[in-house]
């Protein structure tokens, strides 16, 4: 197991919404802790296969995916992954990204992923699309 998956919040009755975050560097993850700890429990993959080993074995209200995760295989190959789960099929998965060039928000969304954050995006962006998907999936 790695010291991401250890990191896991403490599981919080008050916390009525679990995510899951994809990223391989783990200054970002403990930013991402702090944008949403307090409101969220959190679980962290570091890689592609502890992503898709954690989406299989948990309900998630939503996975905010890194697509550069750096060594091995892409966000968008654990997206399809995902898409191609049983009773996973809708989960909505946040594209988070460097990449900001023409173009990839697009190619992001067509890849199967519901919303897109170019890095470094603010705490408020990321808790107003994590509200939307609340709304949406009451």
């Amino acid at each position: 197991m790695s010291k991401q998956t250890e990191h896991r919040e403490k599981a919080n009755p008050k916390k009525l919404h679990r995510l899951l975050v994809v990223e391989d560097d783990e200054i970002t993850q403990e930013v991402l802790g702090l944008f949403l700890q307090d409101i969220y429990d959190i679980d962290y993959a570091s890689s592609a296969n502890e992503a898709i080993e954690l989406v299989r074995a948990n309900d998630y209200m939503a996975v905010l995916m890194d697509i550069n995760l750096g060594r091995g295989k892409s966000g968008l190959f654990v997206t399809n992954e995902i898409r191609n789960m049983k009773g996973k099929e809708r989960l909505p998965i946040i594209a988070q990204t460097a990449f900001a060039m023409g173009g990839d928000k697009e190619e992001f969304l067509e890849a199967g992923c519901d919303y897109y954050l170019s890095k470094p995006f603010t705490k408020t962006e990321l808790r107003d699309v994590l509200s939307e998907i609340k709304e949406k999936h009451k």
